[in-house]
């Protein structure tokens, strides 16, 4: 046994005006429509709902009952209406967002505070990890976009441009660029965008690390080269405060900036939440032309 909505919707009307013409008025449907309707709805649950007299129309036991649960399946109806228009108004929801974790500690929250004083309601969730993790979330559908170091190779995914970011060679002051083949490389994990990056650089300009330490972030790797560890490319945003303070040195590449590009990455054919399509268009706004690269 299953009710048809409809039947019910005709039904509660005329329990609700007290008539057939009254419920077929509010319904924008005919008389006999409401009639059939009730009709079938009593066929269908086998007993009596309504007692029809010449004169009004009254309910039954059974029929006092079931208005009762259909204006409480209404009453849900019209709170899951207004959810979701809130949601389309971007007056409530809830956002979860991936991002590398250079990208979540030193961009992401300047991004969010501009994005939350426009949409004040919207909840956010932010998980970090490097881009594989990343990568495998968005696929696993655990976060709605991803923000990640470098493009990511995955015919599943849409990848488009989001920035670019400095990177900067630094060493403990004295390092020679004639000796950057002997000194220790400071690198990062497999599986990070940095990494990659970062082999790309070293194989262009035929560099050979003749000793290397794997880090698992690059704030690792700031401070092992503070230390006197070795030597890496890191975000310039990193190592800004240690190069002011002299605990670090930069060595400029003649072959000109080096940079990171920073991806944006979604699930092909998973529709957007209006939260999710409200953040993409504020990045767009926030960080110029958004261009493929997938």
């Amino acid at each position: 046994m299953k009710l048809n909505f409809h039947h019910l919707r005709a039904f509660a009307e005329v329990a609700h005006t007290g008539s057939f013409t009254g419920a077929a008025e509010c319904l924008y449907l005919t008389q006999p429509a409401i009639s059939k309707a009730v009709g079938s709805l009593e066929e269908v649950l086998g007993i009596a709902l309504l007692e029809r007299t010449s004169r009004q129309v009254k309910l039954t036991e059974a029929g006092a009952s079931l208005f009762s649960h259909a204006r409480s399946i209404f009453a849900l109806e019209q709170a899951a209406l207004q959810d979701i228009e809130e949601r389309r108004g971007l007056r409530k929801g809830c956002l979860h967002i991936g991002a590398s974790t250079t990208i979540a500690t030193y961009w992401l929250g300047r991004d969010l505070a501009l994005f939350l004083e426009r949409y004040p309601q919207i909840d956010i969730r932010v998980s970090s990890g490097n881009t594989e993790t990343m990568v495998h979330q968005v696929l696993e559908g655990l976060v709605e976009v991803a923000l990640v170091e470098g493009p990511v190779d995955e015919e599943r995914l849409n990848c488009e441009l989001w920035d670019n970011e400095p990177l900067l060679l630094v060493t403990k002051p004295g390092v020679e660029r004639a000796h950057l083949g002997q000194c220790r490389w400071i690198l990062r994990e497999e599986g990070s965008g940095t990494a990659r990056v970062v082999a790309e650089i070293l194989t262009h300009l035929g560099i050979v690390p003749a000793r290397q330490v794997v880090v698992q972030s690059n704030q690792a790797a700031v401070q092992m080269v503070v230390a006197g560890v070795g030597v890496a490319i890191v975000p310039a945003i990193m190592a800004a405060h240690h190069l002011e303070r002299g605990e670090l040195a930069c060595i400029p590449w003649s072959q000109g900036e080096l940079q990171r590009s920073l991806s944006k990455i979604s699930l092909k054919g998973r529709p957007a939440s209006p939260a999710r399509a409200a953040f993409e268009s504020f990045l767009g706004e926030t960080r110029g032309q958004i261009k493929s690269v997938s």
